[in-house]
């Protein structure tokens, strides 16, 4: 068992913005406005497009969390897993850069095969992020992020069957914006971001927004002999630049044209043994706890032992046009055209230990396997993954106009994804004949889908509305595998099964989704919904297989069955928020990644298959109350129970079946809470003073589907402090922050 580990860092740095604007202050899910009349504090309403068109976030009968990008900047959050931390039933884990797990009320994907898709679809400015190895990107410049939980299989993309994050970015302003911030920080980060935002004209609007993301590292090399001993390694520079334009022609037009692009530099991530057993557990060469033990790596999650020297390097680039053309009287036409590019190049080494220095030849038999550990691990592996992608989609949506009874959208979608992936998998001291096994495993993956949808509102009485949706997809995957010998003994048996291909394969997937719900505005401050939807993501092949059987043999697609009852309210004179909802969701056929030891075979793979069902429910509450002008307090709460309800798994060595009835999905802590505190306070001479708590526990979860209790994450708890001062004119402000105030060491993912 391996896992890597998120470095308890007390960070202490000095924030440093410039700026013509006022900086704004807003908190999840609302916006704070002062009132005209009395001059008091209320909780305003935040606008979002979570339904394609522009709505009141406590009016929609869909669950919804909204982070405003202004409250994000303050609170340092610069990725995905920054926004699970303050999302109920949001979970976001990472193998590496290139593979996030996303897991939004237990429902994930491990699989990272080129024909893979998510569960939970990632898109900035209406645009779906088809690659996983892209989808991981630095947050900086954004109005807001919403994150919409549950089945959306009427709107959006295809395979959003958990959810969907959608980030919207900030358009170019009328007026003259330049602003600029420096953090710098202990470990070295020096993080700078700014933008330059403005007319060109009297319809042409443009903006430039960059942000340079700089880290030493935090891990220390301590293998005597390594030409890494003493090294720091982990560090990174991450560099991401944006720029839009925004032309008006006419009243009735607009063209939004975004093009972006990221340069990321990262070095290792820590590979740490938390548990070992089998043939791997008798206190030998074989066994990674004894000899990490043995060579002085144990205890200590920010020091390595490995023998090779990780990266990640990472180049992402993307264009887009959004045009609008609202002349018509019933409804404005919408056409958003994208296309994007990305290059990967990882390399890790698996277990984050040497390899043995006595080489075993399994042709001879396997007795040098169990030498003692200071001789160091015979079952190194150093894995290594290039990707390249490249991705077109086009999108033609109808909204209706108008403030009657009745509003509509009508759309439809195309999108054409090509993914080219070498893996590659090195056992440095085991082979089959005189050389170390090397292998790598070749995919190509092209897919082409499509998609017609359709969803209105009508107004039954002046509180009462339903809402239905219908979408029809399909899509077309068609695949090349192959199975390469680099070194090693091609005749004999190998470690990952013979070469083979290249070969061929193809399947496509269709599925009518479909929504209901009916919501009722009890008072004009409280709505009651409940609603019906379902989801569905498309099936695939898996990756990296070991035979050409599996490599070739589609595993099927998946569908959702939702239910949720919800409500939405404020009150105490609109200085609270309270919305929470019960659900219970129903998966067929839910896929399912997991490494096992195939009968017959003399080494594990991973195979993606089917469970048959499971079954999720749970409760999320999310709070905020302004206890006077100057402090708020907000809170979140999930609950979750997610198991397998019939799923038996393809048999493994040592076991007729594998029965995983009962057992609770991966990515799926039962409780995650999160609140904070924040104040700001108005001095005498203008200026501000401004102060923010924050609090996170998270419930321990499994990353298995046999709940392996080696394969887990334990139960954690994270604070955030930061104190910031604005100067009377609003232009610059200076905030010292701690991030993990108390220095908790907690798991970031587990792979067995």
């Amino acid at each position: 068992m391996k896992s890597m580990l998120e470095k308890p860092c007390s960070l202490r740095s000095i924030l440093l913005s410039t700026s013509v604007m006022a900086l704004s202050v807003a908190v999840p899910n609302v916006a704070i406005a002062q009132d005209a009349e009395d001059g008091e504090k209320r909780l305003g309403n935040v606008v979002v497009t979570a339904q394609k068109r522009a709505e009141s976030l406590q009016e929609i009968p869909i669950a919804v969390t909204v982070h405003q990008g202004d409250d994000l900047e303050s609170d340092g959050v610069d990725s995905l897993a920054g926004i699970g931390n303050q999302t109920p039933g949001l979970v976001f884990s990472a193998f590496s850069v290139g593979q996030p797990e996303i897991s939004i009320r237990g429902v994930s994907t491990k699989e990272d095969g080129a024909s893979a898709n998510d569960s939970v679809v990632v898109s900035v400015d209406d645009v779906y992020i088809a690659a996983r190895t892209a989808q991981v990107f630095d947050i900086f410049d954004l109005e807001r992020v919403e994150v919409l939980r549950g089945p959306q299989g009427t709107l959006y993309g295809k395979n959003s069957i958990g959810g969907s994050i959608n980030f919207v970015t900030k358009k170019p302003t009328e007026e003259t914006s330049i602003r600029f911030r420096q953090t710098i920080v202990n470990y070295g980060i020096f993080d700078t971001a700014g933008l330059i935002s403005g007319g060109l004209s009297d319809n042409l609007f443009g903006k430039v927004s960059l942000s340079r993301r700089k880290h030493d590292g935090f891990l220390t090399n301590v293998l005597q002999g390594s030409p890494f001993f003493g090294e720091d390694q982990g560090e990174r520079e991450n560099f991401a630049i944006r720029g839009q334009l925004v032309y008006l022609p006419t009243d009735d037009l607009e063209f939004v044209f975004t093009a972006d692009m990221a340069d990321d530099r990262q070095g290792a991530t820590n590979r740490e043994p938390v548990g070992s057993t089998g043939l791997h557990g008798n206190g030998n060469a074989a066994d990674p706890i004894a000899v990490n033990i043995a060579l002085g790596g144990a205890g200590d999650p920010f020091s390595t032992l490995a023998e090779t020297e990780g990266f990640t390097e990472r180049e992402v680039s993307g264009f887009s046009l959004k045009t609008t053309y609202s002349g018509w009287e019933f409804a404005d036409l919408i056409s958003i055209s994208s296309y994007r590019e990305s290059e990967f190049d990882w390399l890790e080494d698996s277990e984050g230990l040497p390899p043995s220095m006595t080489f075993t030849d399994l042709t001879v038999g396997g007795a040098t396997l169990f030498t003692p550990p200071t001789d160091g691990f015979s079952f190194d592996i150093t894995n290594s993954a290039m990707e390249e992608t490249e991705q077109l989609t086009q999108e033609l949506r109808l909204v209706s106009k108008g403030d009657g009874p009745w509003s509509w959208i009508l759309g439809a979608f195309y999108s054409n994804e090509e993914i080219d992936r070498t893996e590659r998998f090195n056992f440095t001291a085991l082979g089959i004949g005189p050389n170390p096994d090397d292998e790598q495993s070749i995919q190509g993956n092209k897919t082409d889908s499509y998609a017609l949808y359709g969803q209105t509102e009508f107004n039954l009485t002046d509180r009462l509305t339903f809402t239905g949706g219908v979408r029809y997809s399909y899509e077309e995957k068609d695949i090349t595998v192959a199975a390469e010998i680099l070194n090693g003994n091609p005749a004999a048996v190998l470690l990952r099964g013979a070469p083979f291909g290249p070969a061929s394969a193809s399947e496509d997937f269709s599925n009518v989704s479909w929504k209901a719900a009916l919501d009722y505005q009890v008072t004009d401050d409280a709505l009651i919904y409940a609603n019906v939807s379902t989801g569905f993501k498309s099936g695939g092949f898996t990756g990296s297989a070991s035979t050409l059987g599996v490599a070739t043999t589609p595993f099927d697609s998946e569908e959702a069955t939702a239910y949720e009852v919800g409500i939405k309210s404020k009150f105490a004179d609109d200085r609270i928020l309270f919305n929470a909802l019960g659900y219970f969701t129903d998966y067929k056929d839910l896929q399912v990644t997991r490494f096992f030891q195939p009968i017959g075979n003399s080494f594990g793979e991973f195979i993606t298959e089917n469970a048959g069902e499971a079954e999720i429910s749970g409760a999320e509450i999310e709070a905020i109350a302004l206890l006077n002008d100057y402090v708020e307090v907000g809170a979140n709460y999930a609950y979750l129970d997610a198991e397998f309800v019939d799923f038996q798994g393809q048999a493994s060595l040592g076991a007729s079946q594998e029965d995983f009835n009962g057992n609770r999905l991966r990515l799926a802590p039962e409780n995650t809470f999160s609140a904070y505190i924040k104040a700001d306070l108005d001095l005498e001479n203008g200026a501000k003073l401004s102060g923010k708590a924050k609090y996170r526990y998270q419930d321990d979860m499994f990353f298995d589907p046999d709940n392996n209790p080696l394969a887990v994450s334990p139960a954690h708890e994270i604070v955030d402090v930061w104190v910031a001062y604005t100067t009377p004119n609003d232009r610059i402000e200076i905030k010292a922050f701690v991030n993990n105030a108390t220095d908790e060491e907690y798991v970031t993912h587990v792979f067995t």
